[in-house]
């Protein structure tokens, strides 16, 4: 019954009523000057952000869009989609791996992209500290691979779909969307193709999201679960964040990171007391908030640029450009992946952390805090999560507090 009442009024609402600012626009004319008439590769193409850039690729008329990506279904629904909404589009889907050499050889020789967005990762945070190879193995050595494969078939624009986490990373999936940077970064001046990072925060809708973790649990009954009052997180539509890397392809010369002017940072606890209020319950109808803790790997807050990257204006009013500080050659990159591959092949968990503290000064990894809870019987409950150093966003221990009602 309240899946049924909650329905027409939750599942309506637009993405937009949850960000407290306005979006940011779109030149066409410019986008338009890259990619109209030229191929174009979109890796993770059937994911949330890879489906949206497929979209607003398509309003541009290139020539070719093709939509590479390992999950055949939702790729074969895309292709569908597509068909109905372009019909004038030459749109080629492809089955492959970012991992397999033979795939990505294949995609870049059969149809010579001009411009590669490339959103095909591992994103999941908790997921990826437990899986901590295949983030290794997808982020870095996939991203690598796909890189050098533009350079060497002349890929005029190489664009990386990168993440606020990346910044004072704590977690496994933070660290290796960080070497991706800098390994693109690291082929810059080798190249012909220009190497773009685009960062931005957490896209409201994309799968895995949590306002739909939040709108199933408002439609079970609740209680909704927030994993610390004071998490908060910098948001974006699937719409905008597609829009803000079409943007960096029209103003990015290579080498830099690009990133949107997001307004402020927005608390979880007041995104969930939003979509609680966008329900149309009342109060005492019995959802409620409860505390969980903050999971490994995961921050109080985000952070946007690191210190030694300096901020330049662009074009656009909204969007500010970083150029890497320290960039690493590509003799120096392929040392380090050369031990990285070491510690993959020995499934070496402690050499992974030690080879991204080397890599990444800033890398704070998430600390089992098992053994500093107190002994059993005394009371209090913690959360096993990060140092307490709040300064870097770390999070620190929340006692696990009863089922709120919302104040």
């Amino acid at each position: 019954m309240l899946a049924a009442a909650l329905d027409n009024s939750l599942r309506a609402f637009a993405p937009e009523d949850l960000i407290p600012r306005r979006p940011a626009s779109l030149d066409r004319d410019r986008v338009s000057a890259r990619i109209g008439g030229q191929v174009v590769m979109v890796t993770g193409a059937a994911g949330s952000i890879g489906s949206e850039l497929c979209r607003q690729v398509a309003t541009f008329g290139p020539q070719l869009l093709v939509g590479f990506d390992q999950a055949e279904t939702p790729l074969f629904y895309l292709e569908r989609e597509l068909a109905g909404k372009f019909p004038a589009l030459a749109f080629q889907p492809l089955v492959g791996s970012i991992t397999r050499s033979g795939d990505v050889k294949a995609a870049m020789e059969q149809h010579r992209p001009a411009v590669v967005f490339h959103a095909a990762a591992y994103k999941h945070v908790p997921m990826m500290e437990r899986d901590a190879f295949a983030a290794v193995e997808n982020n870095i050595f996939g991203t690598w691979q796909f890189a050098l494969a533009a350079a060497a078939h002349r890929v005029e624009y190489f664009v990386l779909i990168s993440t606020d986490k990346v910044v004072r990373p704590a977690s496994v999936m933070g660290a290796t969307k960080r070497i991706a940077e800098l390994s693109i970064g690291a082929l810059q001046n080798k190249s012909g193709t220009q190497f773009i990072a685009v960062r931005f925060g957490n896209v409201i809708g994309s799968s895995g999201s949590v306002v739909s973790l939040f709108v199933e649990q408002i439609e079970a009954g609740g209680p909704v679960t927030v994993t610390h009052p004071e998490m908060r997180r910098y948001f974006m539509t699937v719409a905008e964040a597609a829009q803000l890397v079409l943007e960096s392809l029209s103003l990015g010369k290579g080498g830099e990171v690009l990133v949107l002017d997001m307004g402020e940072p927005v608390k979880i606890i007041d995104l969930a007391r939003r979509l609680i209020h966008l329900s149309g319950l009342q109060r005492e109808q019995s959802i409620k908030i409860e505390f969980s803790g903050a999971r490994p790997g995961e921050k109080l807050f985000e952070e946007l640029n690191l210190q030694g990257e300096h901020l330049a204006a662009t074009a656009h009013p909204r969007i500010r450009s970083f150029r890497q500080p320290g960039q690493l050659s590509r003799t120096s990159m392929e040392r380090h992946l050369r031990t990285l591959r070491q510690a993959m092949k020995s499934r070496d968990r402690a050499g992974l952390t030690q080879f991204f503290e080397h890599l990444i000064p800033d890398y704070c990894p998430a600390l089992d805090l098992q053994q500093a809870l107190p002994p059993s019987g005394q009371g209090t409950s913690f959360n096993p999560v990060q140092h307490p150093a709040t300064q870097s966003g770390l999070a620190v221990p929340v006692l696990q507090v009863p089922v709120t009602n919302l104040p």
